[in-house]
């Protein structure tokens, strides 16, 4: 008998799909495209400063990736078996557990772990150039090594345990950010309530980012006169976390996957749940001889109450920290960084919540067969996708609404300068603009793709980042234009100093991401209303 056999099987599997040898190629072009901007920077003129800047960056590159790759690779893992009702098969042999759970963690690690030892080489070419110690390079890749471990356990825990592919992959996000910051945020505050000095140790130790921070010789150095350093000690806890979580993943996954009996659905607590989910009956009958009567497909796809109170509950939570933030630090908090922190936070996770929305109804309809059926009905494409954009605007509009007034009573608070008036008008422009595009193509983008967190985020690529990406390399093509050409730079200066380089950027950066919403919006549109049949029948991209 084979020793893991489903560890064979996958990494087998996994080892001839395209994507494993595309993923830690994308990886190190990622590395290398920082590294190169960074080399472009003028600031950094001795080797030693160059390649301290190199190394935090692609540290920092590392972490990220870290910390975030479980969220796509194992939080699904064995919630999509469920799902597709094939897990029970492997029970129906002689697997365990732990068989299954190491399986899958061999098979979706792979890329994870592919990816960031791309980023290895790249990271050591800093050395040549010094500010960098070669302990220092080892501990910085083994607290990634350490980090890339507890996201994939975690998001396998957490995929053995839940049974939706948006509640796995949001309850993993939240968990990685509260072991993150969370914790050492509430260490942080139980310190300043009790006027102490120094922070338990306990509240640091398995937090990721603390682990990171310490790999740094300039950390590392600072508690060296420790018996044991704190790094080690945070590494060998997370280590540890990890595979607790491995263990609750392979005990968890032998008693979930079973059906439920039918009893249980209408058992008082399931009643209960329906009645917060859909509304009481009479509501819930209004509510639907009014929509069907407009347009179905809106009664089809907002007919779950339970969304749009998640949003606004999220709104009311941060509210309170909001106040209670104030209620504390009454003189540090009213100023530009809050302001700015509060209203980047606000904006960022409305457009996440936003993009996996829009993906969610047509993908999930489009794999189980049921928008094929909707297309035989009389209801033409034209009013699927304007129903499914009167659901997300009732899911959305009123919390949108709420959090430009926030932008706006933050825009009064200091209006000590017109370029601080045109940051808060350029932020609020584009957190429209960039919430229509979000709908737009994650609708088209949850049509054509398998998977929905994949959707989701090419959705968020292409309308979040990609403008500040164009934005970076312009304006670093720009600095090396002007200070290579020296009667341009006269020129440039005079210029921008009629309209003011603050200015300058922020409408720079407005224009091209107003740009970029227009353009993916008419793509997507466009992609909708011609190409909403042929995908829905499994036709799109298919080879001769």
């Amino acid at each position: 008998m084979t020793f893991l056999p489903i560890v064979v099987r996958e990494l087998r599997v996994a080892a001839r799909r395209r994507s494993t040898y595309f993923f830690r190629f994308a990886a190190a072009v990622l590395g290398l495209l920082v590294l190169l901007w960074i080399m472009l920077l003028p600031e950094f003129r001795s080797p030693q400063m160059l390649g301290k800047a190199l190394f935090s960056g692609l540290a920092t590159v590392s972490f990220c990736y870290a910390l975030l790759i479980g969220i796509f690779t194992t939080a699904d893992s064995v919630s999509e078996e469920k799902r597709d009702g094939t897990l029970g098969l492997l029970f129906l042999t002689d697997l365990k557990g732990y068989d299954i759970v190491l399986g899958k963690l061999a098979a979706t690690s792979m890329n994870a772990i592919y990816g960031l030892l791309a980023l290895f080489p790249i990271m050591a070419i800093p050395l040549l150039a010094g500010g960098v110690t070669g302990m220092e390079f080892f501990r910085v890749l083994l607290s990634a090594l350490n980090g890339i471990f507890l996201s994939l356990a975690l998001g396998m825990t957490i995929s053995a345990l839940t049974r939706d592919e948006r509640a796995s992959m949001g309850l993993t996000l939240l968990l990685l950010l509260f072991l993150t910051g969370g914790v050492p945020l509430i260490g942080a505050l139980l310190t300043d309530w009790a006027h102490k000095s120094n922070m338990n140790p306990i509240f640091l130790l398995f937090s990721p980012a603390y682990t990171s921070i310490m790999a740094f010789d300039a950390s590392y150095r600072s508690a060296k006169a420790l018996a044991v350093p704190p790094y080690y000690i945070s590494l060998l806890g997370i280590n540890v976390l990890a595979w607790v979580f491995l263990a609750i993943a392979c005990v968890a996954i032998a008693r979930v996957w079973q059906d439920k009996v039918a009893g249980a659905a209408n058992s008082p607590r399931a009643q209960r749940w329906r009645e917060w989910r859909f509304g009481q009956s009479p509501a819930r009958l209004a509510s639907r001889r009014l929509w069907l009567a407009r347009n179905p497909f809106v009664w089809l796809a907002g007919r779950d109450q339970m969304k749009s109170l998640l949003v606004w509950l999220f709104l009311g939570i941060s509210a309170v920290l909001w106040f209670w933030g104030l209620s504390v630090h009454k003189r540090n908090w009213t100023n530009e960084f809050v302001y700015i922190s509060t209203g980047f936070i606000l904006h960022t996770m409305l457009k996440f919540w936003l993009a996996g929305e829009a993906c969610r109804q047509f993908g999930q309809d489009q794999r189980s067969g049921a928008l094929e059926l909707i297309l035989s009905t009389p209801l033409s494409v034209r009013k699927i996708v304007q129903g499914q954009l009167i659901a997300l605007l009732r899911q959305f509009a009123g919390p949108v609404l709420v959090i430009l007034v926030v932008d706006y009573l933050f825009l009064r608070a200091l209006r000590h300068s017109r370029e601080w008036v045109l940051t808060w008008v350029a932020g609020m422009s584009a957190f429209v603009a960039d919430l229509i595009t979000l709908a737009w193509v994650g609708m088209w983008l949850g049509l054509r793709s398998r998977s929905l967190h994949r959707a989701s985020a090419a959705a968020i690529v292409r309308v979040m980042f990609l403008p500040w990406m164009v934005f970076g390399l312009s304006m670093t093509a720009l600095a090396i234009f002007v200070q290579s050409h020296s009667d341009w730079a006269s020129e440039f200066s005079k210029w921008s100093s009629r309209i003011g380089e603050d200015r300058l950027l922020i409408l720079t950066w407005l224009g091209l991401a107003l740009l970029n919403d227009l353009a993916f919006a008419l793509w997507a549109r466009t992609k909708l209303l011609t190409h909403f049949r042929t995908v829905a029948t499994h036709e799109y991209g298919s080879k001769k």
